[in-house]
């Protein structure tokens, strides 16, 4: 398997991105790690790094604060893109990436330029896992799709399923949960309630609607918004975790002792530990690491996507999407006609 990584992505690029990647490919043995970048940053960073490790020379970089169009566009040698290249062609399995979100998921899933979507896929999605009382769960959309429709939210709501089940082996069934702002079925926009009903009829563990709050305590394992609701939970726990650490850090600065004790309870928020947010549905595997992805997210990173390409990720998506061709059959439950539910 090859792996390539955008060394020059994130705040800490080249050199908290080169020391993870390089971490990851010690462990990752059977994976091929192919640092994307300027090669005259990159190559000294390599002293020590294992013989899986390998460099592609890129000449350019989209900044972080770039527009992500006019940078695709504009750089076509840049380690994003060339490193996008390389999945498309089929000469890397997967891409990773600390750098401009737009810019990274623009060249995933915008036609032509993309990599393409798997087979059955309207919309691709983005995929973020989030801490629970119970471990985790997965929230999905975070900011791919931003005009949903019924269909789009219910392949989510699958390809969420399948994502659970590589961070949760042993959970067969993971529940799944629509994100509303109230539990009963009535509530919510026209979206929301028509989806619900479709979610009733699909035929996966659909636990019915959640509020943003109850999200944490782990009554669901699969959490399923629009790319806009979702982009705006996941910037509101970011900041939320920011603001408790900068207030619990003032109020327990004479005592060493709660100060640990309570950064090792926040360490589950850590994205770190995450490793990444996955593209799901596009074709290859496209991991998101944080702006402020050091080393050990890096690592994380090359680790979930070695797995992902192991599971077969995007084969399970496949076969998980074929089980709801069904869904042009029950279109007359709902008001609109049934074109406008099946087309992107």
């Amino acid at each position: 398997m090859r792996i390539a990584v955008d060394a020059m992505g994130g705040d800490h690029a080249p050199d908290e991105i080169v020391r993870g990647a390089i971490e990851g490919a010690r462990l990752a043995t059977d994976a091929t790690v192919l640092l994307v970048g300027d090669q005259a940053q990159v190559s000294p960073l390599l002293a020590g790094a294992p013989s899986n490790v390998q460099v592609l020379h890129a000449s350019q970089v989209i900044a972080m604060d770039e527009d992500p169009a006019r940078g695709l566009r504009g750089k076509p040698d840049s380690s994003l893109r060339v490193g996008l290249g390389l999945v498309k062609r089929g000469e890397a399995d997967a891409i990773i990436s600390a750098g401009n979100t737009g810019a990274l998921v623009g060249g995933a899933t915008v036609p032509l330029l993309g990599l393409g979507s798997l087979e059955g896929v309207k919309r691709p999605g983005i995929a973020v896992p989030i801490p629970t009382d119970d471990g985790c769960a997965a929230l999905m959309d975070a900011g791919a799709n931003k005009s949903c429709k019924p269909i789009h939210l219910l392949q989510y709501a699958v390809m969420g399923s399948v994502y659970f089940r590589y961070m949760r082996p042993d959970v067969a069934d993971p529940r799944v949960a629509l994100l509303n702002i109230g539990e009963e079925r009535t509530k919510g926009n026209e979206l929301l309630r028509e989806t619900y009903e479709a979610f009733e009829k699909a035929g996966f563990n659909f636990i019915g609607n959640i509020e943003p709050h109850k999200m944490f305590t782990g009554k669901a394992d699969v959490v399923v918004t629009d790319g806009f609701t979702g982009n705006l939970v996941l910037k509101t726990g970011e900041g939320m975790r920011e603001y408790m650490l900068k207030r619990l850090a003032g109020a327990l600065k004479d005592s060493p002792e709660l100060q640990q004790a309570v950064a090792s309870s926040l360490e589950r928020l850590d994205f770190s530990e995450y490793g990444g947010a996955p593209v799901l549905g596009v074709r290859g595997i496209v991991l998101k690491a944080h702006g402020r992805s050091k080393a050990r997210a890096i690592t994380n990173a090359v680790r979930v996507a070695s797995e992902f390409i192991r599971g077969e990720l995007n084969r399970h998506i496949v076969e998980g999407l074929k089980k709801l061709s069904w869904w042009g059959r029950f279109s007359d439950w709902f008001r609109k006609p049934a074109d406008s539910l099946e087309n992107p």
